[in-house]
């Protein structure tokens, strides 16, 4: 009877009170509404012990990776994250847990092209100690862009305004020049010593006549203005044409090998046909004078639709040729800039092609390594995209 007694009384023991029931239900919610507060998240989260062990994980983080939650758990964070085998370039949870201070950082290229945002906020125990960090990543990839993207037609509109001002007070000497030097021409004597120094003269005269000619085009930039550009083109057969243009200089020569992957269908957009083709024009020529010693040059034409429905033609330039610096990358679309010879470029092709997809509402963004090669990609919004006419 006695032992009865003792197992009925440990019974009584184990089972929760009325209060001890509403506490675990309580907690249970609780818990329950903090997993889906966190999973509510549109960015990853993640929390992470001090050896890169993910000890819980949001369902955006998850989705990232297209795995189920339960497999992010126990993984190290640089490898679910970034498909890394060793921590993130940059990664301050170290310092984190050990001064106990929240911090952010930057996580440049680290997961395919995108950057990252990070903030990294410590977790504490019972007794204040840090025993873990919370790593909530946000995806800044499109902001930066578009950040650059503005800096850079910031820069373009006021070298603008100053170029065409320029252009206008130095065409007029320049325009005497030219004429007095070929009324000259006229009257010499071939024989005359000093024959050849009035064609210099000219030579370099069509040359600054041809940079003003440049700057007046960079700085009146803006087809929008001009109802009778805008009209419905078809930017396949746009570059068609500007392949046929830009490969007549080395079709014959046989040391460069075009290849073209062009989107069977038309990507109908609305704008000036001619100032399409310029770009191209100028990418492909680009291209060929960064293959001095031949190679080959790829051009892409595809589609793709964003989230809200849109339609972009995507455009690829691609070449084998010498490549840009890492340096230069940055400073490629700066009016002025160029990497060639002087003479042979007056740094605003790149530049004028800028502003010109800028005005179609595109963009334009360049991918190189040095030796290597060079691939420019354009993107426009396209108002459709039908069947090729027969």
């Amino acid at each position: 009877m006695a032992e009865k007694s003792r197992r009925s009384s440990s019974a009584r023991k184990l089972t929760p009170t009325p209060d001890q029931g509403d506490l675990l239900r309580f907690v249970e919610d609780l818990k329950r509404q903090w997993m889906a507060t966190i999973d509510a998240l549109v960015d990853p989260l993640i929390i992470i012990n001090g050896d890169y062990s993910v000890q819980k994980a949001n369902v955006a983080m998850a989705r990232l990776n297209q795995i189920d939650v339960k497999d992010v758990i126990g993984r190290k964070c640089f490898s679910v994250f970034a498909g890394r085998k060793t921590p993130c370039p940059g990664c301050k949870l170290k310092s984190t847990m050990k001064d106990g201070n929240p911090s952010s950082f930057e996580l440049d290229h680290v997961r395919h092209n995108q950057t990252f945002e990070v903030s990294s906020q410590v977790l504490t125990d019972a007794d204040g100690k840090p025993e873990a960090v919370v790593h909530v990543y946000r995806d800044r990839t499109l902001a930066k862009a578009m950040q650059a993207q503005l800096a850079q037609q910031d820069k373009l509109a006021s070298i603008g305004l100053l170029a065409g001002g320029v252009a206008h007070e130095i065409n007029n000497p320049l325009g005497g020049i030219l004429i007095f030097s070929q009324m000259l021409l006229r009257e010499m004597d071939p024989q005359s010593p000093h024959y050849q120094d009035v064609v210099e003269i000219e030579a370099a005269t069509q040359r600054c006549k041809a940079i003003v000619e440049g700057l007046l085009d960079f700085a009146r930039q803006n087809p929008s203005n001009s109802k009778a550009q805008r009209v419905e083109i078809n930017a396949i057969e746009a570059i068609r044409t500007a392949i046929r243009f830009g490969s007549v200089g080395f079709k014959n020569g046989g040391k460069i090998a075009l290849s073209t992957k062009l989107d069977s269908k038309e990507h109908v957009l609305t704008g000036d046909r001619n100032r399409i083709i310029q770009v191209f024009l100028n990418l492909i020529q680009n291209a060929v004078q960064a293959m001095p010693d031949g190679g080959s040059l790829t051009i892409r034409a595809t589609s793709r639709q964003d989230h809200q429905g849109q339609i972009f033609g995507v455009y690829e330039v691609e070449d084998t040729g010498i490549g840009i610096s890492d340096e230069n990358l940055s400073k490629i679309f700066d009016p002025f800039f160029t990497t060639k010879d002087p003479g042979e470029g007056t740094g605003l092709g790149l530049a004028l092609s800028y502003g010109i997809i800028n005005d179609f509402g595109g963009t334009i963004r360049v991918s190189s390594k040095v030796n290597i090669g060079t691939c420019f990609t354009v993107e426009l919004p396209l108002q459709a995209i039908s069947a090729a006419k027969s």
